[in-house]
C-alpha cells in the first residue's frame, strides 16, 4: 500500500535531483573563502549586481581562455565553483535586496516598482484578511 501523499502531485522543488556532490565539491570552497575573509553568510547581506558580474567573468575568464582551473588566492577554490557562486550570489541579491541591482538602463527603477506594488497588495490582503476575522 502507497502513502496517500506520494499519490498528490504538486509543485514542490524535486530536491533529491540536485548534483549534491558537485555542488557541494564546487559551491564549499567558494562559501568558506568568504567566511575565512569577511565572516560567516556575510554573503546574505548581499552584492551589488555589477560586484557579482564582475567577478563572474574574471572567473570565466581565468577559467576558459587562460586555463587555469583553481584560484591561486584560494588553491581550494575552482574558478567554476567560483562563477557558480557569483550567480547565486547575484539571483539572492536581485530577490532580496533590489536596491542592490545597479545593471545599466532604466529596468531597475520598474523593477523595485513593481516589487513595492506587489508588497503593497499583500499587504492589504493581509489587512482584508484580519479584517475578516473580527
Amino acid at each position: 500500500m502507497v502513502a496517500p501523499k506520494n499519490n498528490v502531485k504538486e509543485n514542490k522543488p524535486k530536491m533529491s535531483e540536485l548534483p549534491l556532490d558537485v555542488l557541494g565539491k564546487m559551491l564549499c570552497p567558494a562559501y568558506a573563502e568568504g567566511t575565512d575573509k569577511y565572516y560567516r553568510n556575510s554573503w546574505r547581506e548581499g552584492f551589488k549586481t555589477s560586484d557579482m558580474m564582475d567577478a563572474l567573468l574574471r572567473h570565466l575568464d581565468k577559467f576558459y581562455y587562460q586555463r587555469e582551473d583553481y584560484d591561486p588566492e584560494c588553491p581550494k577554490k575552482s574558478h567554476l565553483g567560483a562563477a557558480m557562486f557569483c550567480l547565486i550570489a547575484m539571483y539572492h541579491s536581485w530577490e532580496n535586496y533590489p536596491e542592490l541591482d545597479d545593471r545599466p538602463g532604466e529596468k531597475k527603477k520598474k523593477k523595485i516598482k513593481s516589487r513595492l506594488a506587489r508588497m503593497l497588495s499583500l499587504t492589504k490582503y493581509s489587512l482584508k484578511k484580519l479584517t475578516l476575522w473580527k
